[in-house]
């Protein structure tokens, strides 16, 4: 098996490399003696490699081979297929048979795709960086993997149109840079690359890149009159069909030629565009992004926590956590503490709702909360990249040279906020979740509790507008037990309180104590504290993770005895699913804050969260129907 060459190749018609070949035969595009001839064998390989090392399910596949309508005998071909594909391969165990597909294993630097994108990455933060030796390495290096349409020779509906389209607009982004770091580097012959940028921009004649190209090196070799007719030419075009003017690199190419000089090349000094601009997402026009939400009413409490957040924000490069479970005050906190630290950052503050635990509606993706941050700071949607780790390089330019407040809010995992943290010593990022997120290296951990007596009955007088003469609202009241001091569930009593002029804090009280589950009385418009508990449980069960499924079903079981305390050998015994399994359980309840762990191996939950595990177990008892008919 080679782990240092190409073995499997996509960008041209899907191809297996020979195990014994060179790295130079491999980018030469040098297929297998054993050539992929069968078109459904090709199909196989091509379907496999687009999800290279994950599990392809038998329906995909049979899709990808007959489309919507697979023969009778469908089954049977796709196992023969598969069989004389492991006939080609260098190891026939490469591709096992994982239910409910099949895997194909590709190590790292066989796929060519791969090293393509690597490669591409390279060229972006070379060009950046105006390391022009380097973008012209990198870009070669990638295009000359290039040996044609990827998937060429498939079927259109292979479900790859994306993939093509994404690898064909990353080629025309190397071509771009490489002729940067051409017209950049001192050896270079400019006659050389006009009959290249002349068919480039021919092909693709609303591009501006190879247009400003074109004219500095025809105006580099003397031939002025021809560059100021493409830049005529581009501009009448882009006038009648679209309705703009060329950009800002098109006006200064048009301005270098036009300048009278001694010699074909701008001296080092030039600030034309002798040396090309970097990457075009940087050079947007910067704007000052302000999108804080305005700070919490009435924020009560939390002094030592403020102090030590003021405290870690003044460092270089921040990142706190603030965590803890539905309902205790995290994104008020946030929004409390940035709107009074935001004159640090003269450069703006971006916030950003991940919606990793609202009701109704799909997390966001590190790749689309990268898009959306670029966005906001004013990066070109069409140059964006669409590779992750590249998009991720990219905003950590865009914000290494400033001081931006970043706050994220509802994250679910590290992996998902990874990605969108700055580097820059300037910048300092707040995120909230559930979760401490403790695989986020060197971030300031803030885990939330409930609030005090005290903070509870302050915050209940404020939202309420009951104010300090209510009789009796004060920390002994029972509406401060009964919510268990979390600050959603004080601020749903207090909403009642404030809609109701003749409901009193008495009377509230005792229609929390007197039912069978406060959960259905800490609930007002839009607020509810089932509803914040329920997102986490939900998506538990119906994860992929047994892990996840088994935490799930032991919070149920949970509601089943009303303990102070749970141990992993006591939900084993309820869940049957046996002690290693019901402390993985355990710890993930923990990790999305509906338990917790105050001694080694003793878990306890909040008072409302012991209303939701009764709530689940009454249902469980009653039947699925149980809260549609609720």
């Amino acid at each position: 098996m080679r782990r240092d060459g190409l073995r499997f190749g996509l960008l041209g018609p899907p191809v297996l490399y020979p195990a014994h070949a060179s790295d130079a035969e491999c980018e030469a595009g040098v297929p297998s003696h054993d050539t992929v001839r069968s078109p459904k064998v090709r199909a196989l390989l091509a379907s496999l490699l687009l999800d290279a090392g994950r599990i392809v399910p038998v329906d995909s596949l049979r899709e990808a081979l007959w489309g919507g309508a697979p023969p009778a005998s469908a089954q049977a071909s796709l196992h023969n297929h598969v069989t004389r594909l492991r006939r080609l391969l260098d190891d026939p165990e490469r591709l096992r048979a994982v239910p409910p597909g099949y895997r194909l294993r590709v190590e790292h630097g066989e796929l060519d795709v791969h090293v393509f994108e690597r490669h591409v990455a390279a060229a972006r933060g070379a060009h950046a960086a105006r390391n022009w030796e380097r973008v012209a390495r990198e870009c070669a290096a990638a295009l000359v993997l290039w040996r044609g349409t990827p998937l060429s020779g498939l079927p259109a509906d292979l479900g790859g149109y994306a993939f093509v389209r994404r690898l064909r607009e990353a080629r025309l982004l190397l071509l771009e840079w490489r002729y940067d770091a051409e017209l950049a580097l001192e050896a270079t012959r400019f006659d050389q690359l006009v009959p290249e940028l002349t068919a480039l921009a021919a092909e693709h004649p609303l591009r501006e890149a190879y247009h400003r190209q074109l004219m500095l090196a025809l105006h580099r070799t003397g031939r002025q009159a021809e560059a100021l007719a493409v830049h005529r030419d581009l501009r009448a075009r882009l006038v009648g069909e679209l309705g703009i003017e060329p950009g800002p690199a098109i006006r200064d190419a048009h301005v270098e030629v036009l300048t009278p000089t001694t010699g074909h090349r701008p001296t080092s000094t030039s600030t034309s565009t002798a040396a090309p601009k970097p990457a075009p997402a940087p050079a947007q026009p910067r704007i000052r992004p302000a999108q804080l939400p305005p700070p919490p009413a009435h924020f009560t409490g939390r002094v030592e926590t403020l102090r030590r957040l003021h405290r870690s924000l003044a460092g270089a490069g921040p990142v706190v956590v603030l965590s803890g479970m539905a309902g205790v005050g995290k994104s008020a906190l946030a929004l409390h503490v940035a709107h009074a630290v935001k004159e640090r950052f003269s450069s703006g503050q971006i916030h950003l709702h991940l919606h990793s635990s609202t009701p109704g509606t799909a997390p966001l993706t590190a790749p689309e909360a990268l898009t959306a941050l670029l966005r906001d700071l004013g990066a070109d949607p069409r140059h964006i990249p669409e590779h992750p780790d590249a998009a991720s390089a990219l905003l950590r330019t865009l914000l290494a040279p400033t001081r931006t407040l970043v706050v994220l809010d509802d994250v679910a995992t590290a992996s998902q906020v990874r990605p969108l943290l700055p580097a820059g010593p300037g910048c300092a990022v707040i995120v909230t979740s559930r979760s401490p997120l403790t695989a986020l290296d060197g971030a300031h951990r803030f885990p939330l509790r409930p609030l005090s007596d005290e903070d509870s009955a302050a915050l209940l007088r404020a939202a309420s507008g009951t104010g300090e003469g209510r009789a009796g609202l004060d920390a002994a009241h029972p509406l401060v037990g009964l919510t268990g001091r979390l600050p959603l569930a004080l601020r749903v009593v207090a909403a009642r309180l404030a809609a109701r002029g003749a409901l009193t804090p008495d009377g509230l009280a005792g229609q929390l104590a007197d039912a069978e589950s406060r959960l259905p009385h800490l609930e007002y418009d839009d607020l509810s504290v089932r509803r914040s508990l329920a997102v986490a449980h939900d998506a538990l069960g119906a994860s992929a993770r047994q892990a996840d499924r088994d935490a799930a079903l032991a919070l149920c079981r949970i509601g089943a005895l009303d303990l102070p305390a749970y141990s992993a050998p006591l939900v084993a015994r309820l869940t049957g699913i046996g002690e290693p399994r019901a402390e993985a359980a355990l710890a993930r309840l923990v990790d999305v804050a509906l338990l917790d762990e105050h001694t080694y191996g003793h878990y306890t939950p909040h008072d409302l969260v012991r209303d939701f595990a009764r709530e689940l177990a009454q249902a469980e008892r009653a039947g699925p129907d149980h809260f549609a008919s609720a």
